[in-house]
C-alpha cells in the first residue's frame, strides 16, 4: 500500500451511483488495475478488476490513452460510504496511486424550503441565493426535490436564460439569481429546485414550493349601489399589520393583474373620477367614485400590497341603477290627443312644474313649464296642474312622428331622485281602424270603409299591399277603366260617410293586407287597415254520401207506399167484379182457382170497409186520377202480387 499519491473524494446519492477514477504512470498500461476497500490486505477487500468489467453492483473501464481507470459503484447505499484504493497489480507489492473517500447522501432536499404563491393566468419570481464563491458557476432550476436528476432535468439553466416559459437573470452583486414563471396555470404548483454547478462535490441547492391559485377573488363580497350622476364610497378594511403597506382598487375579480390594472392608489390618491383617503386609526382605507354612470357597475377588489406573499383583497359588487323615479311607456297615433301624468311630492305644490325632452335628465329641453310660458314654443303642448291630486297633466294635441323619445316630468329643479316621471313615448302610424277578416274561397265578401265627413266628394279607393307607401289599387271611386279585376266593385254612401267593397267571388290570393281611404296624401288616420284571411274548402265525402243515402231510403218508402196502394186497389176491383161472378157461374167453373180469390177478397173488404169508404170521401178522385196513370205493366205487377197473398 505504498506509493500513494492523492486522497480522491467521492461523493454520491443514494440509489444512484459513484464514479471513481484513478490516474496511473505510463509504464503500467498493460498492468491489471482493480478498485479495493479498506486495507486491501486481502483478495476478499478487491471488489472489482480489470479483467472482470462487471461484478455484482461494481463495474471498472481501463482508458490507456490517458491513463486512467474508472471504477463505479451503483445503487449507492449509506454502507457505500468509507475509504477506497486504486490499486495496480505488478511483481512484489502493487501500486495504489491514490486513496478515495467515498460520502453517500440522501438523494432528497432540503431542510427547510421558501413557500411562493401567485394566481392562474398571473407570473411568479423565484429568488436564489448562493454563496460568493458561485459567482461564476452554472445555475439551473428543475422541478421535484432529487437533487440527483436535478441538473439533468433543468427547465432553465443560465447557459440557457430564456424560453417559452421561464426566463432567468443572475445579479452577481447581490448573489441571488432570479427565476420567472409567467402564464401560470395549477399544474406550475409543486416543488422546485434552484441549483448552482460546484466544479467538485455535490451542486447546491435551495429548495421552493410554489403555490398557483385560482384567480378570482372571493368568498364574498360587499354590494353597494348608488344612482346615474351621483357618488359612492367604498370602505376596505385592512389587518394592522398593514397599516403601512400601500392600497388600492381594481376593476373585476382577478388578484393577479389587480396592481397592474389599479385604478387608484395610496400613493396617488386622487384622479379625475377616483379618490382614496386611509384611516390608521380605524385601520380603513376608503375609495370615492363620483360622476357616476351605468358603466361603473360590476365587481372591484380592494387590494393591500403585502412584501411578501401575496396581496390582500376584500371584492366589492357596485350596482349603480338608472337613474329615476316613475318610469313609464306610453304609446299613441300619429294625429291623435295623448295626456301624460305627472305625479310630484305634496310639499311641492307651489313649486314650477314641468315637461322636458332628451336622453337624459341632464340634458333635456323644456317642452312646456307651469310658469314663464312666454318661452313656450310648440303650442300643441298643454300643462294642467292638480295640486288636490298631486299631479299635473301635460296634452299634446296632435302627435306629430317627431314627437317620439324620451320625456321627464318634475316639479324639482335640483333633480331629486324620486321627484320625477321618465316617459318613453313610442308612436303608432295607422288610420281609423285596423280590422282583421275571414272568409271562405268562392264567397263574396264586402269590405266597409269610413272615411271623414269632409271627403265626400274625394277619390275613394282600396288598394293591396303590406305597407300602406306601397300597394297596388284594386279598386276606386273614379277612372275605373284601369281596373282590371272585375270581381271587385266599390259603393260610396255619402250620407254615413262611408264606402264598401264588394269582392263577388273569393280566390286563394286574394288574402292579404288592404289599405280604404279617401285621402290621396295619407294623412294620419284617415284610414282602415284590413287584413284578409281566407279557407279553403276542401271536398268531403260525408257531404256527397249523405245525402245518396236519405234519397236511397226516400225512394224505398215510395215503393212500399206504392205496392201497399196497388193492394187497395186490387181489392175495390174484387168487390165490383162480384156481381158478375155470380152471374158468370159457368166462367167461375172453368177457372176454379179462382174461389179462393173472391172468397178472400170479399172477407179482406168486410174487415176494411169503414177504412175504405173514408178514404174515397176524402181523397178518392185524386186517387183515381193518380191511378189512371198507371201502365198495363204496373197493373200485371199489382195483380202478381195480389195473387200470391191471396193463394196463402
Amino acid at each position: 500500500m505504498t506509493g500513494a499519491a492523492e486522497i480522491i473524494h467521492v461523493f454520491g446519492y443514494e440509489g444512484k451511483e459513484a464514479n471513481v477514477s484513478c490516474s496511473y504512470n505510463e509504464g503500467y498500461k498493460s498492468n491489471e488495475k482493480y478498485l479495493c476497500r479498506n486495507n486491501c490486505g486481502s483478495d476478499a477487500d478487491v471488489l472489482i478488476r480489470t479483467t472482470q468489467a462487471q461484478l455484482n453492483r461494481y463495474s471498472i473501464s481501463d482508458d490507456t490513452n490517458k491513463q486512467v481507470f474508472t471504477a463505479t459503484i451503483s445503487n449507492l447505499n449509506q454502507n457505500d460510504a468509507g475509504k477506497y484504493w486504486c490499486g495496480v497489480t505488478r511483481s512484489g507489492f502493487d501500486y495504489y496511486p491514490a486513496e478515495v473517500k467515498v460520502e453517500v447522501v440522501s438523494d432528497t432536499c432540503c431542510r427547510s424550503s421558501t413557500n411562493v404563491q401567485s394566481y392562474e393566468g398571473g407570473s411568479v419570481s423565484i429568488s436564489c441565493p448562493y454563496e460568493s464563491q458561485d459567482q461564476n458557476n452554472m445555475k439551473y432550476i428543475c422541478r421535484g426535490n432529487q437533487p440527483s436528476s436535478c441538473l439533468q432535468q433543468a427547465l432553465i439553466t443560465s447557459n440557457n436564460t430564456q424560453n417559452t416559459q421561464f426566463s432567468l437573470t443572475d445579479d452577481k452583486e447581490s448573489r441571488k439569481f432570479t427565476v420567472t414563471i409567467t402564464s401560470l396555470t395549477q399544474k406550475d404548483s409543486g416543488s422546485y429546485l434552484c441549483g448552482v454547478k460546484r466544479n467538485t462535490g455535490l451542486d447546491v441547492f435551495s429548495a421552493v414550493d410554489l403555490e398557483v391559485r385560482e384567480n378570482t377573488c372571493c368568498n364574498s363580497s360587499t354590494n353597494i349601489q348608488s344612482y346615474e350622476g351621483g357618488s359612492v364610497s367604498i370602505s376596505c378594511p385592512y389587518e394592522s399589520q398593514d397599516q403601512n403597506n400601500m392600497k388600492y382598487i381594481c376593476r373585476g375579480n382577478q388578484p393577479s393583474s389587480c396592481l397592474q390594472q389599479a385604478l387608484i392608489t395610496s400613493n396617488n390618491t386622487q384622479n379625475t373620477q377616483f379618490s382614496l383617503t386611509d384611516d390608521k386609526v380605524s385601520r380603513k382605507f376608503t375609495v370615492t367614485i363620483t360622476s357616476l354612470t351605468e358603466k361603473d357597475s360590476g365587481s372591484y377588489l380592494c387590494g393591500v400590497k403585502r412584501n411578501t406573499g401575496l396581496d390582500v383583497f376584500s371584492a366589492v359588487d357596485l350596482e349603480v341603477r338608472e337613474w329615476c323615479c316613475v318610469s313609464n311607456k306610453l304609446s299613441g297615433p300619429v294625429g291623435r290627443p295623448l295626456t301624460m301624468q305627472c305625479p310630484y311630492p305634496p310639499q311641492h305644490g307651489t313649486n314650477r312644474k314641468f315637461l322636458c325632452k332628451g336622453d337624459h335628465h341632464r340634458n333635456c329641453t323644456d317642452m312646456v313649464t307651469s310658469q314663464n310660458s312666454s318661452g313656450h314654443t310648440d303650442v300643441r303642448f298643454t300643462l294642467l296642474d292638480d295640486v288636490s291630486s298631486s299631479s299635473f297633466s301635460v296634452t299634446i294635441t296632435e302627435l306629430k312622428a317627431g314627437d317620439a323619445g324620451t320625456y321627464w316630468c318634475g316639479s324639482d329643479s335640483q333633480w331629486t331622485f324620486g321627484n320625477y316621471t321618465k316617459i318613453q313615448l313610442s308612436l303608432e302610424w295607422c288610420c281609423v281602424k285596423s280590422n282583421k277578416l275571414s272568409s271562405t274561397v268562392g264567397r263574396p265578401l264586402t269590405m266597409q270603409c269610413p272615411y271623414p265627413p269632409q271627403h265626400g266628394t274625394n277619390r275613394k279607393f282600396l288598394c293591396k299591399g303590406d305597407h300602406h307607401r306601397n300597394c297596388t289599387d284594386m279598386v276606386t271611386s273614379q277612372n275605373s277603366s284601369g281596373q282590371t279585376d272585375v270581381r271587385f266593385t266599390l259603393l260610396d254612401d255619402v250620407s254615413s260617410s262611408s264606402f264598401s267593397v264588394t269582392i263577388t267571388e273569393l280566390k286563394v290570393g286574394d288574402a292579404g293586407t288592404y289599405w280604404c281611404g279617401s285621402d290621396s296624401q295619407w294623412t294620419f288616420g284617415n284610414y282602415t287597415k284590413i287584413q284578409l284571411s281566407l279557407d279553403v274548402v276542401v271536398f268531403n265525402p260525408v257531404v256527397f254520401i249523405v245525402p245518396a243515402a236519405l234519397m236511397f231510403i226516400t225512394i224505398f218508402v215510395l215503393v212500399v207506399i206504392c205496392k201497399y196502394k196497388c193492394h187497395k186497389v186490387q181489392g175495390t176491383a174484387a168487390r165490383e167484379n162480384r156481381t158478375t161472378t155470380e152471374l158468370a157461374d159457368e166462367e167461375e167453373a172453368d177457372i176454379p182457382e179462382n174461389n179462393d180469390v173472391v172468397v178472400y177478397s170479399t172477407i179482406r173488404t168486410s174487415n176494411q170497409q169503414s177504412t175504405w169508404s173514408q178514404y174515397d170521401e176524402t181523397g178518392g178522385a185524386q186517387q183515381d186520377e193518380m191511378y189512371e196513370n198507371f201502365n198495363k205493366t204496373e197493373d200485371i205487377y199489382c195483380n202478381e202480387v195480389y195473387s200470391r197473398v191471396s193463394k196463402r
